[in-house]
């Protein structure tokens, strides 16, 4: 709490000092000091509220910076409830999390997609989560591979005779994070990759490439096959080899689905 707490005074101290009580443009609402404009998101309606996130999606730096203290709020709330962020509280990377929900708040502010014109917070909630699962995805295995693992119970020293396809066609890879960032497969498919780092069934580098694919949208999928010079069809292929070995890593460890959790 202690360290929300100082985040969120340096943020408030910002805006007091820089924007509150300076007149700037504030696109739809016109020139007025930040204050006003935070009074004037207090009493507008969902399309008044889309209209500002147009004005931030066009560049206005300044709206931008409004939208994000008049959401702030959102992001701390992010950071105390959504699974992810409250693995890495729980292993004392408290100002990352935080960071990591203010960051994403302020991206999709800036890119909110305006075609959503209607329930405009709820969809700005949303896109921020999709955008907090995509980082810890990112961070999640170099982060594991810095920590001793002493608060997690691994369940490696049961072994199976054999791994049957049963196991290799239901391992908690096959989990879709995004909306159910919060809920329990997200936290799964967390457990399942640190596991993997920390018994090196994967590497650093193959757990990171299997926690973006696993998270990513079809679109950011072919976005990341292009920055790693492969067809979408090749880096499929590469994700199957990589969850194949992994389910049999798990098989052969006894490692039933749920028991890491």
């Amino acid at each position: 709490m202690g360290t929300i707490t100082r985040i969120n005074t340096r943020l408030n101290l910002e805006w007091e000092a820089q924007h509150a009580h300076e007149k700037a443009d504030h696109g739809t609402a016109g020139i007025i000091t930040g204050d006003e404009y935070l009074a004037f998101l207090s009493n507008s309606d969902q399309a008044t509220l889309h209209d500002c996130l147009q004005d931030a999606v066009s560049g206005n730096s300044t709206v931008e910076r409004a939208l994000l203290h008049y959401f702030q709020g959102m992001a701390v709330n992010a950071s105390r409830t959504c699974k992810g962020l409250r693995y890495l509280k729980s292993i004392g990377q408290q100002d990352e999390a935080l960071t990591i929900a203010v960051h994403a708040l302020w991206e999709t502010i800036k890119t909110y997609p305006l075609q959503r014109t209607s329930s405009v917070t709820g969809n700005l909630q949303m896109e921020m989560l999709k955008r907090i699962t995509r980082s810890v995805s990112a961070k999640l295995p170099q982060i594991m591979a810095e920590q001793t693992y002493g608060d997690f119970e691994i369940a490696e020293s049961i072994h199976s005779e054999s791994c049957t396809s049963a196991a290799v066609e239901a391992h908690p890879m096959e989990c879709r994070p995004h909306e159910e960032s919060i809920g329990s497969p997200w936290i799964e498919v967390m457990r399942v990759l640190e596991w993997s780092v920390k018994t090196h069934a994967l590497s650093v580098s193959e757990a990171k490439l299997l926690g973006q694919y696993t998270s990513a949208t079809t679109k950011e999928r072919h976005k990341l096959a292009d920055e790693l010079a492969m067809s979408s069809s090749e880096l499929s292929d590469k994700i199957s080899v990589l969850k194949r070995r992994l389910a049999r890593r798990l098989a052969s460890a006894g490692v039933e689905r749920g028991s890491l959790m």
